[in-house]
């Protein structure tokens, strides 16, 4: 015991006359290296992720195959398994998948090999059949390495219900209302693409079918 006190005299300076020099350049780097390896680890640990985990498709009912997209990014090389794990769609209306290719209706799940630094296209197509409506389709994207990512794409088709939730979250007006030939109307018609101008000037094709 004596002889590790003796040692540890020899390597610690005691005496509190001699000030301690803190080096605060030294302190920064080392403080910003730490964090760039528990940010470099954590980031390791993920396969992939998309930009985007909720999705919005707006149409009218009689629009051509309605859809929206997102992008999954690959961070190593991996085997995706993807599945449609909910939906919640009115009865009449079918829907299916790119990612990257496109697949059938009535496709509900799939794999995918991704390779580092590369990003993958994701969409999700919405067949109505000339039914107004609203629904929701919701993916689960998963590895063998535990990381799990959903999306889930929600489809408003037909609806004037769009229209009031726009006026009631921002609390705007409408300022004009366009047909698709660029004329001025007087108000909104049934049955029909328009497009309204709000008093914030932005604008937004509009189909109400009710």
């Amino acid at each position: 015991m004596g002889r590790f006190f003796w040692l540890s005299n020899n390597f610690v300076n005691f005496d509190k006359s001699v000030p301690l020099k803190i080096n605060p350049m030294k302190i920064s780097l080392g403080f910003i290296f730490i964090i760039s390896m528990m940010f470099g680890y954590t980031h390791s640990q993920l396969s992939f992720d998309v930009d985007d985990n909720t999705i919005t498709i707006e149409a009218c009912t009689d629009c051509s195959g309605p859809a929206n997209n997102t992008y999954l990014n690959a961070f190593s090389n991996a085997t995706l398994s993807w599945t449609v794990v909910g939906t919640d769609l009115p009865e009449g209306w079918d829907f299916s998948h790119c990612f990257p290719n496109c697949y059938d209706i009535g496709v509900t799940s799939g794999n995918l090999s991704i390779t580092s630094g590369q990003q993958y296209y994701l969409n999700c197509h919405v067949y109505p059949n000339d039914i107004s409506g609203e629904g929701s389709i919701t993916m689960e994207i998963t590895d063998s390495n535990g990381t799990t990512e959903q999306v889930t794409w929600n489809a408003i088709i037909g609806s004037a219900g769009l229209l009031d939730n726009i006026l009631d979250d921002n609390q705007i007006k409408i300022k004009a209302i366009y047909n698709m030939q660029g004329q001025r109307i007087s108000e909104l018609l049934k049955n029909q693409l328009q497009i309204v101008v709000f008093s914030n000037n932005t604008r937004k094709q509009v189909y109400i079918s009710e």
